[in-house]
């Protein structure tokens, strides 16, 4: 490396340490206990009517089949 590019690399260095320095920590943004408490209940209300759409659906399936082999059966 040449002296010009090792003296540039080292300003870059310099210059970052003290951008690292100067600069303030992120704080994590706080969010109201009414928006949490909100929030909270339209996810879960999301949550469960997925989860009972998809096992309605699974059962319904596995009940149809069973029926049908114990129809076939008795046939």
């Amino acid at each position: 490396m040449t002296i010009q590019k090792k003296s540039l690399i080292s300003k870059l260095n310099t210059t970052k340490k003290a951008i690292v320095a100067s600069s303030t920590p992120a704080e994590n943004p706080s969010v109201g206990s009414a928006v949490k408490t909100q929030v909270r209940g339209h996810v879960k209300t999301q949550v469960r009517g997925h989860v009972r759409s998809q096992v309605k659906s699974q059962v319904r399936g596995h009940v149809r089949s069973q029926v049908k082999s114990q129809v076939k059966g008795q046939l």
